[in-house]
């Protein structure tokens, strides 16, 4: 009887083992794959990032790419050329084996743990970007695996020759463990078996709750790893669309979502088309996917008018196919625009160089041709020349002036300022211009005016500035005045005049640099067209506003605010 109850004990026995052991391989292998196929999607995303740099030959910024994945993934990585030598690598990586041959074919490379995928740029030059677990975390995947095989083999043993006397608590103990390797073997880590004995079966107990604990432990990480590479691509600056083979959006990150306006969530899922309404960007990627080449072009966002540089390439499943494309975007709108402000403001420096220069020239060389003779023509050419001189002159001070204010080069000595006997120290400069040419000028200011926050000299030039344009562009016998009053924390100043006005569509470019209104209509008025730019950014430090109100043939009023003292 004894005999035949050990004969079914220990068949029992081999069975149990057998199962866990069936358990513990099919869990070893779906946790084996699940490595692989993120080393495969994270040699995939890597590839895809780094190519722009690769193909620039920016080698430097690759390794910096590398050495930022190492940093949040903790894997080792490898980029190397045709030959197998590396450019750039972190961590200790072998790549000695690789079918490099294959992969630089397209094919998609997985070992146990190893991924390996080519890098295609548009010259025809390929690359192959390797990943790999490191070779500490390879040697803890592979103890766990030797280890649970021993303690396996030993409480097979073991459990054979102590079956007899402990057969009830045995039985309890092993259905017990049944339960806690199939919640492990379902992903259950926290389920955990207690056996309190210390004979073969109770040390397997605790080596199958040491190894959930270790899967748990190493799934942590994935997930980390996995979060990590999340927060990258949510927190990169550039734009990132990712489209499936019919075009439809399977991923768009935060920077994609402000540049077209799109909502991350309603979007996956829809057609690219559908969603960033760009004729253009759609034959795009759909060429690139049936094509398999990269492609790169700068695409304007209506209505606002938004330029983004759109880089698109392919990626490939497992099996080397083309299953989507990766569309990276970046906002080059004020890229572009400062490039047309630099060569407006060259264009414009020039013209305006070139006129009293020109002048100043032809003067001269009337002079030298004999003109000098006569007393009187020559001192009105000198007066002219001596005018263009310092037209010249000026022009340059305001360029300085406007470079050293948009560049926070100007020391500014803010302290409080009373404006009204600013405005009246303005005046006297003004009076023999105000009766040249019949002007009336008067001023509403209040006795009690607060004081305000500016730098008096460069809030001086500001009044200058604007009587200066007032006084120009007001006919004989009109009318300029300055207005005043607070408005709560601020006090309000109004420059008015009755002279020849704006025209609408002018009205929000007057305060560009160089910008002028209709050169044609007035070119006895002069000026250099940097007056209200320079008004603009003075204002703009002292921390005020300003804006202007005009209507053609029917005055102007520029009206500008001031911080008042406290």
């Amino acid at each position: 009887m004894l005999k035949w109850h050990f004969k079914v004990n220990y068949i029992i026995n081999i069975s149990f083992f057998a199962i866990l052991f069936f358990i513990f391989s099919a869990f070893s292998s779906i946790y084996l794959k699940n490595i692989q196929d993120d080393l495969v999607a994270e040699a995939t995303f890597i590839a895809s990032t780094i190519k722009t740099p690769l193909a620039s030959g920016k080698y430097q910024e690759v390794e910096r790419l590398v050495q930022e994945f190492y940093y949040h993934s903790q894997r080792s990585f490898a980029v190397v050329d045709g030959q197998g030598k590396k450019i750039a690598s972190v961590g200790e990586l072998p790549t000695e084996g690789l079918p490099l041959g294959d992969i630089l074919k397209g094919k998609k490379y997985v070992d146990k743990f190893r991924a390996s995928v080519a890098v295609f740029l548009e010259n025809g030059v390929v690359w192959a970007v390797v990943v790999g677990l490191p070779p500490e975390e390879v040697g803890k995947i592979t103890q766990i695996q030797l280890l649970f095989l021993i303690f396996t083999f030993l409480g097979l043993i073991g459990s054979t020759f102590i079956w007899k006397k402990a057969y009830s608590s045995i039985v309890k103990q092993i259905k017990r463990m049944i339960e806690a390797a199939r919640n492990i073997a379902e992903g259950h880590f926290n389920s955990t078996v207690h056996v309190d004995s210390s004979d073969g079966v109770g040390k397997l107990s605790r080596e199958l709750n040491l190894l959930a604990k270790k899967m748990r432990i190493t799934l942590d990480e994935l997930e980390e790893t996995k979060s990590l590479m999340n927060d990258l691509l949510l927190n990169m600056v550039d734009g990132v669309v990712v489209v499936d083979i019919e075009r439809r959006i399977k991923l768009i990150n935060p920077t994609a979502s402000r540049l077209t306006g799109a909502h991350s969530k309603a979007a996956i899922g829809k057609k690219l088309i559908s969603i960033i309404r760009h004729y253009e960007l759609d034959e795009a990627v759909r060429n690139v996917i049936k094509n398999g080449s990269s492609y790169s072009e700068e695409i304007v966002l209506l209505p606002r008018e938004q330029i983004l540089e759109v880089h698109i390439t392919p990626y490939r499943d497992n099996k080397g196919k083309i299953s989507g494309s990766f569309i990276f975007m970046r906002d080059i709108t004020e890229l572009r625009r400062l490039e047309r402000m630099r060569s407006e403001f060259v264009a414009n420096v020039s013209h305006e160089l070139r006129t009293p220069l020109t002048s100043i020239k032809g003067f001269i060389e009337t002079l030298l041709d004999g003109a000098y003779k006569d007393p009187a023509l020559t001192k009105r050419f000198l007066r002219i020349i001596d005018a263009e001189t310092g037209r010249l002159c000026r022009l340059i001070d305001n360029m300085l002036d406007l470079s050293r204010i948009e560049t926070n080069q100007l020391k500014l000595r803010i302290r409080d300022v009373s404006a009204g006997e600013l405005i009246k120290e303005v005046m006297l400069f003004f009076e023999n211009r105000f009766s040249e040419k019949d002007l009336t000028f008067s001023e509403n200011i209040p006795d009690d005016l607060p004081k305000v926050k500016a730098d008096p000299d460069w809030l001086r030039q500001v009044f200058i500035n604007l009587l200066d344009n007032a006084i120009k562009y007001t006919p004989k016998g009109g009318k300029v005045w300055i207005e005043a009053e607070p408005k709560d924390d601020v006090v309000e100043f109004r420059v008015c005049d009755t002279g020849i006005g704006i025209p609408e569509e002018d009205l929000p470019r007057i305060f560009e640099r160089f910008y002028k209104v209709d050169k044609a209509r007035s070119p006895e008025k002069g000026g250099s067209g940097l007056g209200l730019a320079i008004v603009k950014h003075l204002v703009k430090s002292f921390g005020g506003d300003i804006r202007v109100e005009s209507k053609l043939n029917q005055g102007s009023k520029f009206i500008f605010t001031l911080k008042r003292s406290k």
